[in-house]
C-alpha cells in the first residue's frame, strides 16, 4: 500500500535510511453488519452521506472510536442504532449535570475538597481515575477503550449511584448550604473534565455542552478546543474512601434488587415509601454499615434503614451476592411533601400536609 511503497522509495532514494512519517496505525477492512465486504453490486455499503443526516456527524466520530480497528470494522443501521442509545444516555447524564449547576459559581460557591462528604470524594476520586485510562488510551491510540470507559462511568458512576444518591441534597438542602454546594463542586469537577475527554470524540457535542455549563474565571469559554485536557492527580485517588464506598455499593445491588421485588409484590410504590432492616451475622459487615448510619437511608433512598446483627428471617430477601439479608416494610409516619421521605415527626399543616423536621429546619418553619 501507500505506507509500504513511500517507506521503500524515502529509504532508497534518501540521503539517510529515514522514515516519512513516525507512527502508522492501521486498520482492518470496514465490512458490513454480517462480516462480509461490502460491494455496490450486493447492495450492502454503507455510506457516510446517507448516515450523518439520519444520526448525525458525531455518531460518525462515534461509531470510529467504538470500533476495535486491530480487526475488520462492522457498520450498519443496526449498529448505529446501538451507538445513539449510548450517545444518549452520555448527552442525558450531562444535561442533568448542566441542569444541577444552574445556579453554581465554580470560583465562589465551591466548597474546599477537605470538607466535602466522603460520598463526593469517591465521585472525585473516580473521574480522577477515568481522567487517567482515558488519557493514557488517546496516547495509545486505544479509543474503542475510551468509549467504553466513559459509557460505563456515565451509566453506572454517574446515573446510577451520584446523581441518583445526591438528588434529594441537591433538590431539597437550602439553596446555598453547604451541602448543596458541596455535591455541586463534585458535579462541577466531573462535568468540566468529563466535557473535556469527550471533545476529540464528539466534537460538535462537547463544543455544545461546553457553551452551557458554568466556568471559572481561567476557563477559554470561546470554545472547549482552547482548554486543556483533565489532568490526573495522585492526590485525589482517596483509596480508603474508594475502598470503604466500593463496599457498600456492592451491596446496595442486593437492596435495590429487594425493594424491586417489594414493587412487584405490591407492597411498596417508590422506594421512599419503604424502609428496610439489613441483617448479617458478619461482624466486618457489620461495622462498615455502623460507619454509614443515617446516611443508608440516603444511600439506599429509603424512609429508614436499621441494621440487626442476626440471621435474617424467613420473608427477607437473601439471594445476592453480599450475604446481607434485607427486609423491606412500609416505610413509618408521613409522607413529607417537601422531600416525599416518610417521618414520624413533623408539621401538619392547615391544608392537610405534612413536613417533616428536616424540611422544616431547612424553610425555617
Amino acid at each position: 500500500g501507500w505506507f509500504q511503497s513511500s517507506l521503500l522509495t524515502a529509504v532508497g532514494a534518501g540521503k539517510e535510511p529515514i522514515a516519512p512519517y513516525k507512527t502508522v496505525l492501521t486498520h482492518g477492512w470496514v465490512v458490513d453488519g454480517e462480516g462480509k465486504a461490502m460491494h455496490k453490486s450486493l447492495g450492502n455499503s454503507v455510506s457516510p452521506s446517507d448516515v450523518i443526516p439520519k444520526y448525525g456527524a458525531d455518531l460518525v466520530r462515534l461509531w470510529v472510536a467504538s470500533s476495535d480497528y486491530r480487526v475488520d470494522v462492522r457498520v450498519s443501521d443496526p449498529i448505529f442504532k446501538q451507538l445513539s442509545d449510548a450517545y444518549r444516555k452520555v448527552r442525558n447524564t450531562v444535561r442533568i449535570l448542566i441542569a444541577d449547576l444552574s445556579d453554581f459559581n465554580p470560583d465562589t460557591d465551591a466548597v474546599p475538597f477537605d470538607r466535602l462528604p466522603e460520598i463526593d470524594l469517591w465521585m472525585i476520586s473516580r473521574m480522577n481515575e477515568l481522567t487517567k485510562d482515558v488519557l493514557e488510551s488517546y496516547n495509545d491510540y486505544e479509543f474503542h477503550a475510551i468509549y467504553h470507559a466513559i459509557n460505563n462511568f456515565c451509566t453506572t458512576d454517574l446515573s446510577k449511584l451520584y446523581i441518583d444518591i445526591t438528588k434529594d441534597r441537591v433538590y431539597t438542602e437550602k439553596k446555598d448550604g453547604e451541602a448543596r454546594r458541596a455535591a455541586q463542586t463534585a458535579m462541577y469537577f466531573v462535568l468540566s473534565g468529563l466535557i473535556r475527554l469527550l471533545a476529540p470524540i464528539l466534537a460538535f457535542t462537547a463544543e455544545e455542552m461546553w457553551q452551557a455549563i458554568p466556568h471559572k474565571a481561567t476557563d477559554r469559554t470561546e470554545s472547549v478546543y482552547l482548554n486543556p485536557m483533565p489532568t490526573y492527580d495522585e492526590a485525589l485517588t482517596y483509596p480508603a474512601v474508594r475502598e470503604k464506598w466500593d463496599r457498600l455499593f456492592e451491596m446496595r445491588d442486593d437492596v435495590m434488587k429487594a425493594l424491586e421485588l417489594a414493587r412487584t409484590e405490591k407492597m411498596v410504590g417508590k422506594s421512599l415509601d419503604a424502609k428496610i432492616t439489613l441483617y448479617t451475622t458478619d461482624a466486618e459487615m457489620t461495622a462498615l454499615l455502623a460507619e454509614f448510619g443515617d446516611e443508608l437511608k440516603t444511600v439506599f433512598i429509603v424512609s429508614g434503614v436499621a441494621v440487626r446483627n442476626e440471621e435474617a428471617p424467613a420473608e427477607a430477601h437473601t439471594e445476592g451476592t453480599s450475604g446481607v439479608g434485607v427486609l423491606v416494610s412500609p416505610a413509618d409516619g408521613c409522607k413529607c411533601d417537601r422531600c416525599w421521605s416518610y417521618s414520624v415527626k413533623g408539621l401538619h399543616t392547615e391544608d392537610g400536609g405534612f413536613l417533616c423536621e428536616r424540611c422544616r429546619n431547612i424553610l425555617g418553619l
